[in-house]
């Protein structure tokens, strides 16, 4: 039985397909990115300017 876990990545742009290891090695969590289960927490943490943002989603198999 497959089960999907949906979780959410607030980012200043449209990011399809995330891929490991492009982000900023300087950021505290490496070249990963933040992600979380609440889509609120995703908007919040889109943007630190107060520009607009995407919330983007994706579906992990979690079995």
């Amino acid at each position: 039985m497959t089960e999907l876990l949906t979780i959410f990545h607030g980012s200043s742009h449209i990011i399809e397909k995330p891929i490991w290891g492009t982000g900023n090695p300087h950021n505290d969590y490496g070249l990963g990115f933040y992600c979380t289960e609440s889509l609120e927490l995703a908007k919040e943490w889109g943007t630190s300017d107060g520009a607009d943002g995407f919330a983007n989603e994706y579906e992990l198999d979690a079995t």
